[in-house]
């Protein structure tokens, strides 16, 4: 997908030195593969896949591989809907105790089609992985599950130790590289889960190098803190294959580094805003600061 009139600029050295595509630390991989589970580090063709894995960090993916979305930047597949399987939880638990993981990360696919949009799913993964390797956090980054207030109340409630959902792009946007999705139904999403979820942190991301513009970033930035999101984060767009939505800005790191400046004024109580940033990227590191700003 290339969009008339866009000039693709080049990738910078910053990006190019970082990237790790095509990593597989054998160990992971040998376990996804024994348990049959899906990573979204793999579906999401995650740059840091290399750097994370070799420190025991994989975010699971649940609900199958196939999305009923069409995020126009999403690597993954867009195909017609899997069975739920309802053995996965149990084995992910099992996959976390072999891999001697202390914080993972699960999230999934979009399930429109589905009655509950997959909420028990991501309720029974936790509730596994807390019985059967107990100390283990547990961060659940969510789809907006169509703001269902019921199903997000029962989320908060599943003992899970952050809760997160990505609003990804300004609200200019979202018709354009988000259709299906809706930028105020994402913040009623994080509304919600905020006012349930009275002890644990509330998480966003956003991507950057789409088109946005500068304005944009900031008026979302603000949107997010006021809708009750404690952590965020801010990294660059890389377009997956060239029939995703190309790259239209690469931000330097000094610019990211405003952007955390501006996000901080705002009073994020945790700021994470660098080129090679993801949404599960040393997610524990993001919990435990969150943990402390509590405290204080």
């Amino acid at each position: 997908m290339r969009t008339p009139n866009t000039t693709i600029p080049k990738r910078p050295f910053w990006i190019k030195k970082r990237i790790s595509w095509d990593a597989r630390p054998e160990e992971v991989r040998s376990v996804l593969d024994e348990f049959k589970l899906n990573s979204v580090c793999v579906s999401a063709a995650c740059p840091n896949r290399s750097e994370c894995w070799k420190e025991k960090q994989v975010t699971f993916m649940i609900l199958g591989k196939n999305c009923t979305r069409s995020c126009k930047f999403c690597n993954i597949r867009k195909d017609p809907p899997e069975k739920v399987d309802i053995q996965e939880a149990g084995r992910i638990a099992r996959a976390v105790k072999k891999l001697g993981i202390k914080y993972v990360v699960i999230t999934s696919v979009t399930r429109d089609d589905l009655p509950d949009f997959g909420s028990d799913q991501f309720i029974w993964t936790v509730r596994s992985i807390k019985e059967k390797v107990p100390g283990v956090q547990v961060e659940l980054l969510i789809p907006d599950m169509n703001a269902d207030e019921k199903l997000l109340k029962e989320i908060a409630a599943s003992g899970a130790d952050v809760i997160g959902h990505n609003i990804e792009t300004p609200l200019e946007l979202y018709q354009t590289v988000r259709p299906g999705a809706g930028y105020k139904r994402s913040l009623n999403v994080l509304k919600i889960l905020s006012k349930y979820c009275t002890t644990i942190p509330i998480k966003s991301s956003m991507i950057v190098g789409l088109g946005e513009t500068k304005p944009g970033i900031l008026s979302t930035m603000k949107d997010l803190r006021n809708a009750g999101v404690d952590i965020i984060y801010l990294g660059q767009y890389l377009s997956p294959t060239r029939e995703h939505w190309p790259v239209t800005k690469y931000y330097t790191p000094e610019e990211f580094k405003l952007l955390k400046d501006e996000a901080v004024k705002l009073g994020f109580p945790v700021v994470c805003s660098a080129p090679m940033v993801r949404s599960s990227y040393k997610a524990e590191s993001a919990w435990r600061r969150a943990q402390e700003a509590r405290i204080k």
